[in-house]
């Protein structure tokens, strides 16, 4: 199990995840996230945005809680990288 897998789970099972704002995100990649982020997709996406994980591993691992979160990744991506 990669590492970080088994960092978020291990947060999971002891409730660390915290409820802070996820950090400034533009209005299209806010408009990408669901109403409710799935703890384990949003400490994905946080260590995506802190340059803690690749785009590559990113996309493999945000979406496993919920298979609708692949759209989600992808609209995130389009949204974060265009330019």
């Amino acid at each position: 199990m990669p590492e970080a897998v088994g960092q978020v789970l291990g947060a999971q099972v002891l409730g660390r995840i915290s409820g802070d704002a996820l950090p400034a995100l533009s209005a299209d990649a806010l408009a990408c996230l669901p109403e409710r982020l799935h703890p384990a997709s949003r400490y994905f996406l946080e260590q995506w945005l802190g340059g803690g994980l690749s785009t590559p591993d990113f996309l493999r691992w945000f979406h496993m809680p919920n298979s609708d979160y692949l759209e989600v990744g992808r609209c995130l991506l389009t949204a974060l990288t265009a330019g």
